[in-house]
Formats: C-alpha cells, sequence, structure tokens
C-alpha cells in the first residue's frame, strides 16, 4: 500500500495539479493535511483525503479524518488543534485512544517523521512555504510505502523529485 501526503500548499493549485499527473496512478490514496485554501468541490481537490486547516476559513472540510486503507488505519489533522508545534504527545495520546497506525499531519511546515509508540507520525512539510531545517529544499510531499514488516518513507521536492537523503524505513511492531 502506498500513500502520498502533502500539506499547506496555501492556494498554490498549480502544484497540486503536478502532483496528482506524476501520483495519481502509482498511489492508493492522496492525503491532504489542510491549508489548501482551496474550495472543496474544486477539480484540484477531488482527488485527495483532506482536512481543514487554520487558513481553510469557510471551506467545508472535516477537522479530522480516519481511514483504512488497504487494512492500514490512518488518523489525518491539520496540527493545529494538537499542538503540533509544541509537542506530539497530544496527538500521540489521541492516535493511541484510536488505535492508528499512522498519524498524517501538517501545520508547522517543517518536514517531520517518527516512529512513537508504535505508530508513524509524519508532517510531509509544507509543499509551498516549506520552513526549517530543509526548507531550502522549496517544498517538500511524502510517500508512505506500508509493507507487513516495514513503513518506508520517501520525501519528494515540488517538482516531483525524490530526495535521497530524506529515505527512512521504520519496522512495524
Amino acid at each position: 500500500m502506498k500513500a502520498l501526503i502533502v500539506s499547506d500548499n496555501h492556494g498554490d493549485d498549480k502544484v497540486l495539479e503536478a502532483v496528482q499527473e506524476k501520483f495519481a496512478n502509482q498511489v492508493d490514496v492522496l492525503i491532504h493535511c489542510g491549508d489548501s485554501e482551496l474550495q472543496n468541490n474544486s477539480e484540484t481537490m477531488a482527488g485527495f483525503k483532506t482536512v481543514k486547516g487554520n487558513n481553510d476559513w469557510g471551506l467545508d472540510y472535516p477537522v479530522q479524518l480516519q481511514l483504512i486503507v488497504d487494512g492500514v488505519k490512518f488518523l489525518v489533522v491539520h496540527g493545529d488543534h494538537d499542538k503540533v508545534n509544541y509537542s506530539l504527545t497530544p496527538l500521540m495520546l489521541k492516535a493511541e485512544s484510536l488505535d492508528e497506525q499512522v498519524v498524517c499531519y501538517g501545520h508547522t511546515h517543517q518536514l517531520a517523521v517518527s516512529m512513537e509508540s508504535g505508530i508513524l507520525f509524519i508532517n510531509p512539510g509544507s509543499i509551498s512555504l516549506p520552513r526549517g531545517e530543509y526548507s531550502r529544499i522549496g517544498g517538500t510531499l511524502a510517500i508512505i510505502e506500508v509493507t507487513e514488516q516495514q513503513f518506508i518513507i520517501d520525501y519528494y521536492n515540488r517538482n516531483c523529485v525524490p530526495i535521497p537523503e530524506l529515505h527512512f524505513e521504520f519496522n512495524r511492531s
């Protein structure tokens, strides 16, 4: 199973169209972690499972999504309601209570991936307005491949080119 995760494009519809064109037929699900600033009935957003970000004023997206894709349980949030700027603890407690396997979040505009208490936490970073250590890349998205034994994560730049130093593998417990 493969999932593409993107977040925080802040109205940049062209980059999402390019991402869909490149990857839609290579993954099982397209996930958007909020702050698209695009209408949920727009053609650009039609292929994405999307949550509402703090800049998605007046848009009709849910605040959180629970998805099951090929038996893998995903929790998708933007992160602003879960205090991800300060700690992953509130989000981890929520994920544990819901028995989730993968948690996708955005909001910080900084890519991050970690395994906590047997749960994969992944922030794809902002595809349009990156911050932090990897802002020099100019925007990122992530693709997760889930096998029986592992979570395999690869980050790509906004031109859909893989970033070799941002390849991660975690054993599933």
